[in-house]
């Protein structure tokens, strides 16, 4: 394989994950979820945008259009693939209902998509990391 240009500023992942794992490495923004999915590599920033709380435990699933990344906080989800915020939860624990959502509703940022970032793999032995733009 032929080696791929990255810019300057790219972030280095030291131990590239298995297939179904992941991997976390520290990012301009906190956390990224590095996470291979069916033999491809996807990288997102792992903090949840409703009330900035870590989803470096969320789960990972296939979805439609690539793998989707579930806040284990609260049940919000997010495209690994574009950022996008596909299901939002504004409920307590993940569960929505009028009461708790009312209560809710105010608290933490509104639904918002999260940063992607392109993996880049230059057969050197890491994976290399630039942001996409947010979707």
């Amino acid at each position: 394989r032929g080696r791929v240009a990255r810019r300057a500023g790219a972030i280095r992942v030291v131990n590239p994950p298995k297939e179904g794992e992941r991997e976390i490495v520290d990012g301009p923004d906190g956390p990224i979820i590095v996470a291979k999915v069916d033999g491809a590599y996807y990288a997102v920033d792992a903090v949840c945008p409703h009330l900035n709380l870590p989803m470096k435990k969320g789960n990972i699933e296939q979805g439609e259009d690539g793998p989707i990344l579930t806040c284990n906080f609260h049940n919000s989800c997010f495209s690994m693939k574009s950022g996008k915020c596909t299901k939002w939860v504004t409920g307590a624990l993940g569960f929505e209902n009028d009461f708790v959502s009312g209560l809710m509703g105010g608290v933490g940022g509104p639904r918002a998509n999260i940063a992607t970032y392109e993996v880049l793999d230059n057969s050197d032995g890491y994976l290399w990391l630039e942001m996409k733009a947010k979707a």
